[in-house]
């Protein structure tokens, strides 16, 4: 009779266990940004396309920008969420990357620190 109780009551709490565990919400992934392709500014910032920014005389962004001198003006280019690098670029997610302590991405990557 003890037998008839203790195993489907280790099978249902086994089985409660998997349940709640396969239940916890997932973790949220970084979210990916943008550079203006107008400034080399991060998209939406509160500095993308200011009037008065100082011009880069080489690639005609603004100076000191993300994307000064790494993206050509004009278009928009996106950023990978994991490594802060140009997505797609072929330092892009490289495994012997240096990651920056502040904000995890690879450091001097358009993405670090932004």
């Amino acid at each position: 009779m003890t037998r008839r109780i203790v195993l489907p009551l280790a099978l249902f709490l086994l089985v409660g266990m998997v349940v709640v565990g396969c239940n916890k919400p997932p973790t949220p992934t970084p979210t990916a940004k943008t550079l203006c392709g107008g400034c080399g500014q991060i998209k939406g910032s509160d500095v993308c396309c200011k009037a008065d920014a100082v011009k880069c005389d080489k690639c005609e962004l603004a100076k000191g920008a993300p994307g000064c001198c790494k993206i050509t003006k004009g278009k928009d280019v996106a950023l990978c969420a994991k490594c802060g690098q140009i997505k797609g670029s072929d330092v892009c997610c490289k495994p012997d990357a240096v990651k920056c302590d502040k904000c995890g991405m690879a450091k001097g990557s358009p993405g670090c620190c932004k």
